[in-house]
């Protein structure tokens, strides 16, 4: 899920960078006061999918052959831990052959929400298992650590690890983590002001908020701490200044603004109101659908508060595109059929390839990043249900037609699509020679049926204007094209 490199706490302490390789240009945009600096100099930069076109539509039989994709190569990644009888599962860089706690995670939660099995589940399970930690400090029993934290539990993997607890309900098992102890978790470290950061007492962050919450959504919604977790969120957010970055002052991202509303969805169902249709208005005025780059999100972590030691860095992944879409399809005035179904078009272009060809490691094409953000965006448009509360059904032997409940009183034909109309003025304006000319044989072929003139005299009157057409057509297609005005 993230790495981290040791720094001096005073250099840059506190501050939050943004190490762009591909960043969205949107997402550039909106950050420009951060400092960047370059991915790995010799990552080669991954071209960019091509901008979607095409129409509004969404192939299901594309969308299912595409998850299918994703899961084999989740199959075909998975690895073995080098320690006997402590299972196996994935690490976020696919190309690496030992497993992390978050990683395998994340690998289990995309095979649960697709609703497919994997061979390999319990040895995933007994390996998440062994690295729940157990401690006699209540911040620390029940979580989880990564391989660059120093051994000490973080929201990073805790979230997503009781997250895929939750969601494959495995808190019967024997053989399964103690998922009451990492609920405890999480709710013992949140922060005194709602939020969550890495741990305790660290600064809180959007990011790590919304794994918490999404987390704490599926253990038990009617936890208190959601509700402080959400009001740490949306406190001071207004209809002028609706979309979220990676601290509450920062400038506002496609991706965090998408991650925040896909989390209220979840621990709100059915919420609404004018600081959330804003945030909804800006993530559609701000979301590319044809743009799949990827990202890193940096930050300072001291673990046992501001500038203690020691000091680690960590960074974050994102692919903001599948997080939109996921996001979108979540609107509670409806889905933006148009601006889905290119963000659909551009995922399905990119296919999902086997990790060691996808990319250099390091660039984030071979991370179990991409992926599992790619299959959930997948996953939430199968599940998509198209008709909606007043809606109407018109079942035709080959097709159903769904009347939106705001159109009901229009009959249907109204609400088909119309052919274009012909724009008799500018085909006239275009053709009026070759108009003129017809006219011109027309009149010279009555003068002859009645009389007024001959046969020789009717070849004679067309045959002249039909050579000097034929002749300017023939000129005109070998004169090059005029230049662009901006080419001069």
């Amino acid at each position: 899920m993230w790495c981290a490199k040791w720094i001096e706490p005073s250099s840059r302490r506190g501050a939050d960078s943004w190490r762009n390789g591909n960043i969205s240009p949107r997402e550039r945009a909106t950050v420009t006061n951060l400092p960047i600096t370059p991915i790995a100099a010799e990552a080669a930069t991954p071209e960019p999918a091509p901008r979607a076109t095409g129409p509004p539509v969404i192939d299901t039989a594309v969308l299912g052959a595409r998850l299918n994709e994703c899961l084999d190569v989740l199959r075909d990644s998975y690895t073995t831990n080098p320690l006997p009888g402590v299972g196996g599962g994935w690490y976020h860089e696919l190309t690496r052959p030992e497993p992390g706690t978050t990683a395998t995670a994340l690998g289990l939660l995309a095979f649960v929400e697709a609703g497919r099995s994997f061979e390999h589940f319990d040895e995933c399970l007994a390996y998440l298992t062994s690295r729940q930690i157990s401690s006699s400090d209540p911040l620390k029993d029940g979580g989880w650590s990564t391989k660059t934290s120093l051994g000490m539990p973080v929201v990073e993997a805790t979230a997503w690890i009781a997250r895929f607890l939750a969601r494959a309900r495995c808190d019967l098992r024997p053989d399964a983590p103690d998922i009451g102890r990492a609920y405890r978790w999480l709710v013992r470290n949140q922060n005194p002001d709602g939020g969550w950061g890495s741990l305790r007492n660290s600064p809180s962050r959007i990011w790590l908020t919304c794994l918490a919450l999404r987390a704490l959504t599926q253990l038990n919604p009617y936890d208190p701490a959601i509700e402080r977790g959400i009001e740490w969120l949306t406190a001071d957010r207004t209809a002028h200044r609706p979309a979220w970055g990676p601290t509450p002052n920062a400038q506002p991202t496609v991706t965090h603004t998408a991650f925040v509303l896909l989390t209220l969805a979840e621990a709100r169902p059915g919420y609404r109101d004018d600081r959330l249709l804003a945030a909804y208005d800006w993530l559609r005025g701000n979301f590319d659908a044809g743009d799949e780059h990827i990202w890193i999100e940096t930050y300072n972590v001291s673990p046992s508060g501001p500038g203690s030691k020691p000091v680690w860095r960590l960074a974050l992944w994102h692919h903001g595109l599948p997080i939109a879409l996921s996001a979108l399809l979540r609107d509670p005035r409806g889905v933006p059929g148009g601006l889905v179904s290119r963000a659909f078009r551009t995922l399905a272009d990119g296919g999902a390839a086997d990790p060691p060809l996808a990319g250099y490691p390091g660039t984030g094409r071979s991370s179990l990043w991409m992926l599992t953000w790619r299959m959930e965006a997948l996953t939430d448009l199968s599940r998509l249900p198209l008709a909606q509360p007043g809606d109407i059904l018109h079942w035709l032997p080959d097709a159903m037609v769904i009347q939106r409940a705001h159109a009901r009183a229009s009959p249907l034909p109204a609400l088909l699509p119309r052919r274009h109309r012909i724009d008799l003025a500018a085909q006239v304006k275009r053709h009026w020679t070759t108009l003129l000319l017809l006219g011109v044989c027309l009149a010279s072929l009555v003068g002859v049926i009645t009389d007024t003139w001959q046969w020789r005299d009717f070849w004679l009157s067309v045959s002249l204007p039909i050579m000097l057409s034929v002749i300017q057509e023939a000129m005109r297609r070998k004169r090059p094209p005029p230049p662009p005005p901006n080419a001069r």
